[in-house]
């Protein structure tokens, strides 16, 4: 029996279109620690059994502690810890990166977890590894700027990290000591995934902030940053993605949020009937399978309208009849409320 994802395949893409304007995802966290089971993803629903794990001798906080601190103080409550098998303590390469991250590949794929951050890490090499990781997991991803940055290295930083998956949110304190990737992921983890992060509240302690003019700099560097200026809390400037495309991370949440939609909706249809034809009677259940998870994005606010386009029973291969998989079926989808799309395009086992 295929696995979920197998069975029903759905490609997204972004376009853009002219048109008016509890808890929504599981975030993970990968870091330094002084746990012993390393490479090891294990689910933490408090901050008390995360320090339990991952503090230092005599309570000491480490790089996993701090951002789990700032992940929960966002409101979220579970989250996904894995500790970096470091050969120098303090000092991970690239490849220890990269083998902490892969082992939360298969948590990707069955929608276990939705966005990743690197705990106290902000080294341009290493945050490389989390963008492919993101990127080939349809998952998002966070990242920051180290204290007393420039805006020229941030800019510079940023600019190696383009990716619709990639939201990063900079700060001007140079004696912070907690991890504002972290709270950045937990920021959205608790939005509905078509909420923007424009002018969000952060529960974050950082006290200096950029200069009037250099967040225009940041901003079209793709850049986030955390401002005071709005009412005098820290509040996120914008929801910018880091690549443009599409601009705005709910956007690309959304769109991921849709897919798990269809898929558990298509999965359900199949589960009630003992046969699903491959007639057009059975192509119409598939479309009302389908219609049915984007009519319930449609009623939450999160879609404005969308559309649905099947292949005409006669044109579909006899191959693709005889394997029992219905490909090239097409949607288009208009978020409420902003002037984006995107588009999807999936394959069905039948």
């Amino acid at each position: 029996m295929p696995e979920l994802g197998d069975a029903i395949k759905i490609t997204a893409t972004d376009a853009t279109a002219a048109m008016p304007s509890r808890e929504w995802g599981t975030p993970a966290i990968v870091g330094e620690s002084a746990y012993t089971t390393k490479e090891t993803p294990k689910l933490y629903y408090s901050l008390a059994d995360v320090k339990a794990d991952h503090g230092g001798a005599a309570g000491a906080s480490t790089d996993i502690t701090v951002a789990a601190a700032d992940l929960f103080a966002q409101g979220v409550r579970k989250m996904y810890v894995v500790a970096i098998d470091a050969t120098v303590a303090g000092a991970p390469v690239a490849d220890e990166v990269e083998d902490a991250l892969d082992t939360l590949a298969p948590y990707a794929s069955e929608k276990l977890i939705h966005g990743v951050c690197l705990a106290g890490i902000t080294t341009s090499a290493l945050l490389a590894k989390l963008k492919a990781f993101a990127d080939a997991n349809n998952v998002i991803f966070t990242a920051t700027n180290a204290p007393g940055d420039t805006v020229g290295a941030i800019t510079t930083a940023a600019s190696a990290l383009s990716s619709g998956n990639g939201f990063y949110l900079a700060h001007a304190d140079s004696t912070f000591t907690g991890d504002v990737a972290a709270a950045a992921l937990g920021t959205l983890m608790t939005l509905r995934p078509w909420n923007t992060t424009f002018w969000r509240y952060i529960n974050v302690a950082v006290n200096e902030y950029f200069a009037p003019g250099d967040v225009p700099t940041l901003e079209a560097a793709k850049i986030n940053v955390i401002t005071n200026r709005v009412d005098r809390v820290n509040r996120i400037s914008n929801a910018l993605t880091l690549s443009g495309s599409p601009k705005f991370i709910d956007v690309t949440r959304t769109k991921y949020y849709a897919v798990t939609a269809i898929q558990d909706s298509v999965a359900s249809l199949r589960l009630r009937m003992t046969k699903l034809p491959y007639t057009p009677a059975g192509l119409d259940y598939v479309r009302g399978a389908i219609a049915q998870a984007l009519e319930g994005m449609v009623r939450s606010g999160a879609l404005h309208s969308y559309a649905i386009s099947l292949p005409p029973f006669e044109e579909i291969a006899d191959a693709d009849k005889a394997n029992r998989v219905l490909k090239n079926v097409n949607i288009m989808a208009v978020l409420a409320g902003d002037i984006q799309t995107f588009d999807l395009n999936l394959t069905i086992s039948v």
